[in-house]
């Protein structure tokens, strides 16, 4: 048989205990300080990030004005090298085009200044009849040589253009005397001494007769015959030195005026 044993005595009132109550870990209502202290870390934290945010708004408004200042800087300054780049371009053609017109002043070699020095050769006893001036041939540049190691194209220089040719002719008492012109010729300063050339020279007859007045035909019935004269062709090259190589031999020739302008081209820089 079971027994059914029941303990009244904590039923009873002198037996009662009082039971501890858990301690509370957390804040109590009715203690305001850390509410207090809470609002018043968030008031702190707000504020501090509504100041950084004021702060950096401001800094941004300043950046953003002296980036429009750059900016604006920077348009003028872009317009002022389009202006600079303009005048390059404008110099380029400027100094292309003197150039170009020192060139061509560089080229000539005026026909008084030749003449001059033909009668400055000329020796005594030979004579200028004729002279022409024709433009020598150009030839095709030779074709770009290929590289032995990679089998590149090499580009040679272009050759010089050949100055015109003077061919003129004439007669001479001897062939001494063409001999001596021929090597005066070589010399020159304006002329190409390796092109100078004897063409022709061959004795012929003198043209020239002499005549006697009516009164003198009875004491000189037989008229004497001139000597025979040489008849000769002389082809040269103008000299490749240009005119503002030439300025002393020019002016002692009388070209002052190419003399004048060669000298103000080198004044300004051209040559």
């Amino acid at each position: 048989m079971y027994g059914l044993d029941i303990n009244f005595l904590n039923d009873r009132p002198e037996y009662k205990k009082d039971i501890p109550k858990p301690a509370s870990s957390g804040p109590s209502l009715e203690d305001p300080k850390p509410i207090l202290i809470g609002a018043a870390a968030a008031v702190a934290v707000n504020g501090l990030v509504a100041g950084g945010w004021l702060y950096l708004n401001q800094v941004n408004t300043k950046l953003q004005a002296d980036l429009d200042k750059l900016n604006g800087e920077l348009s003028t300054l872009n317009a002022q090298i389009k202006d600079l780049e303009a005048i390059k371009e404008k110099t380029k053609t400027f100094k292309a085009e003197a150039k170009a017109l020192a060139t061509v002043f560089d080229q000539i070699k005026p026909w008084s200044a030749l003449l001059g020095e033909f009668g400055a050769l000329v020796p005594s006893g030979v004579k200028i009849t004729s002279i022409e001036q024709k433009e020598a041939k150009v030839s095709a540049p030779p074709p770009p040589k290929k590289s032995a190691k990679k089998g590149e194209k090499k580009e040679t220089p272009p050759p010089p253009k050949p100055t015109p040719i003077i061919s003129f002719s004439g007669t001479s008492d001897s062939y001494g005397k063409i001999n001596d012109f021929l090597l005066l010729l070589e010399n020159s300063p304006f002329f190409q001494g390796e092109k100078t050339k004897l063409i022709t020279a061959a004795k012929k007859p003198n043209p020239t007769r002499l005549e006697l007045r009516e009164s003198n035909r009875t004491l000189a019935p037989e008229i004497p015959e001139l000597p025979p004269i040489v008849e000769y062709k002389i082809e040269t090259n103008l000299s490749a030195l240009g005119a503002s190589e030439l300025l002393p031999q020019l002016k002692s020739k009388g070209a002052i005026g190419l003399v004048d302008r060669i000298e103000t081209l080198t004044e300004k820089g051209v040559f």
